[in-house]
């Protein structure tokens, strides 16, 4: 009997030592560092590619249309090549679909029409507007406003939209400002106050040139175009903008109505950019950070 009761307490003793041993394991198991879970990757090169237009993957080029706006696009010292963080963010996106760019560098007032009437695939930095949703459809790239520009020291001493009255304004042909003038200047009449002038040039350049000159007291400019001018012009000896940024909105890349699909492909890519952190790294590079967007979306004004 007492062999039989020792042999049994053995079993027992046995199976009580590999139960604790269990349990212990596990709790080691529990209370151990799990390895860090790693975010899912995005779409693949091959996946991106894929949706892409046939005439766009057979030819591996995409022609894209833009204007000089710095610090979005301007040309290095050489005049020949083409820098800014937008022109970096395109070659971002190119890369990662495996295409080359054939940049068109032309006139602001030349874009829409030339997106309308198919001699660009896209183009680049036109503030998104319901106005402009109409003709073209755009995705988002960055954040961007109106603002003031003067000349250095602010000779004519002026504050706001509301004093610019009776003044001189140069403002790009087709460009968002134009409708906030035309606004202000109403109320201007209303008020007894003489109503603003506009000079309307072609672009960004001789927009700067003629308040640079005298020929307009002030310059209704993108907010990021007015800033960069400020400070770099002249090593920032020429301009000072204004505080204030009138009418804040989406900028980004427009497409012809009947481009879904490779407006699409562009989008799916600069989210892909933008989750990979190159985004993010190129805005950094240009000082723009403020400027950045978390996610693209298509036709996204609200105004």
């Amino acid at each position: 009997m007492r062999g039989l009761m020792g042999k049994g307490n053995s079993v027992f003793w046995k199976a009580t030592f590999v139960a604790v041993v269990a349990l212990l394991l596990a709790a080691v198991a529990a209370a151990s560092p799990s390895a860090p879970s790693k975010k899912p990757k995005g779409p693949t090169t091959a996946q991106l590619r894929a949706k892409l237009p046939a005439n766009i993957r057979k030819s591996n080029t995409i022609r894209i249309a833009t204007s000089i706006y710095a610090p979005v696009d301007y040309y290095k010292a050489d005049g020949k090549t083409l820098t800014g963080f937008d022109a970096d963010i395109m070659r971002a996106v190119a890369k990662k679909l495996r295409v080359k760019i054939r940049w068109a560098v032309i006139d602001f007032s030349a874009i829409i029409p030339g997106i309308t009437s198919g001699q660009y695939d896209f183009a680049t930095d036109l503030n998104d507007t319901k106005q402009r949703e109409q003709v073209v459809d755009f995705i988002t790239e960055f954040r961007d406003g109106s603002s003031i520009l003067v000349k250095k020291g602010n000779p004519d001493q002026l504050r706001n939209l509301g004093d610019l009255c009776g003044k001189m304004v140069v403002m790009t042909q087709g460009s968002v400002q134009i409708p906030i003038a035309n606004a202000q200047s109403d109320k201007c009449q209303q008020a007894g106050k003489s109503k603003i002038d506009q000079l309307l040039v072609p672009d960004d350049p001789p927009a700067r040139l003629a308040l640079k000159s005298g020929r307009a007291t002030a310059y209704l400019v993108n907010t990021l175009a007015g800033s960069y001018a400020a400070k770099t012009e002249n090593g920032g000896q020429d301009f000072q903008i204004l505080a204030g940024v009138y009418q804040p909105q989406f900028a980004g890349i427009i497409f012809p109505k009947k481009s879904a699909r490779l407006r699409e492909a562009i989008r799916a890519t600069l989210n892909a950019v933008i989750r990979d952190g190159t985004y993010r790294k190129i805005m950094v590079r240009y000082g723009v950070v403020n400027n950045a967007i978390k996610k693209s979306a298509t036709n996204a004004a609200t105004s």
